[in-house]
């Protein structure tokens, strides 16, 4: 499907929410007119947080339908039903640190995450020191970078497909490298955020890389932090491209504590939103099969 992305500047209000909440960075706004960057349109890859946050419904992207994919959001939070349905990856958040109390509430939540063998073998670092997640950001920044000059290479390029994996080098031909060849250098500059997005604080699991089960147990960690941080007004998101630049990273093992023999699994940052969403959108599994 060609992406194309449209925008009806005869309904936006020039709110520049669009502009804010995109991952990608793809809208600007310049001489009172909302517009799409052409050069990264590729980089849409149809989550919807335009279409659900416009609060004039200016925008249109290929492949999405205001009618048929999204419905309005309750102005509270009074269900289980509602939590799940309402609850966003929230990548834009205010200046105001996160109370210690709410993050010992999220940590709460994940010893109720059932483990796949006990007892819980998942560890914890919470940086709520917004300085310490400023000051990671060069290096992570820096790993990408070296990852990018090494994937030019064939016979390298052969040996990471090797050690990730089909699944992992899938995801970082098709999504990885077509960001970073557009955002690389104004994240080198410091002028973009596109990894830890100006977060208030960041949550790391980790766990012994020996230990049974590991990574499906922190998986499951990760869901349950996620919701109690929606149910507790927390915007949340997991970031994939967080854990690999700290396990290839000595320093920032070092800088978060993170023992050698473990593995940086997930991640996910946080922070108050600073934008409240108008809609949810509603996604079809690829299949439902009744037996």
């Amino acid at each position: 499907m060609k992406k194309e992305i449209t925008i009806d500047n005869t309904l936006c209000k020039k709110c520049k929410v669009c502009v804010e909440v995109c991952p990608n960075g793809i809208f600007q706004t310049n001489n009172n007119l909302t517009s799409v960057k052409s050069e990264r349109i590729e980089l849409c890859f149809m989550c919807g947080q335009c279409m659900a946050a416009c609060p004039e419904k200016a925008i249109q992207v290929v492949g999405l339908d205001y009618n048929k994919d999204f419905f309005d959001l309750p102005e509270t939070i009074n269900s289980f039903n509602a939590l799940i349905q309402s609850r966003r990856s929230v990548r834009t958040f205010k200046e105001i640190p996160l109370p210690k109390d709410k993050l010992e509430q999220i940590l709460k939540s994940i010893t109720f995450a059932p483990p796949s063998f006990p007892p819980l073998k998942t560890e914890i670092v919470v940086v709520q020191d917004k300085e310490l997640i400023k000051q990671s950001l060069p290096h992570m920044v820096n790993w990408y970078d070296k990852l990018m000059k090494r994937l030019r290479n064939p016979v390298v390029k052969y040996i990471i497909r090797r050690k990730a994996g089909s699944e992992r080098f899938q995801t970082i031909q098709n999504h990885v490298v077509p960001m970073f060849n557009i955002k690389l250098p104004s994240m080198i500059n410091g002028t973009e955020d596109a990894i830890t997005r100006n977060a208030q604080a960041m949550i790391l699991f980790h766990a012994d890389r020996h230990s049974d089960n590991y990574r499906a147990d922190i998986y499951i960690a990760l869901g349950y932090a996620l919701l109690k941080a929606h149910s507790l007004g927390i915007g949340a998101t997991a970031i994939d491209l967080i854990p690999p630049s700290i396990e290839r990273t000595p320093y920032l093992k070092k800088l978060f504590q993170i023992p050698e023999e473990n593995e940086v699994v997930a991640s996910m940052i946080l922070g108050y939103p600073k934008y409240k969403y108008k809609r949810a959108i509603q996604r079809q599994l690829k299949s439902i099969k009744w037996i």
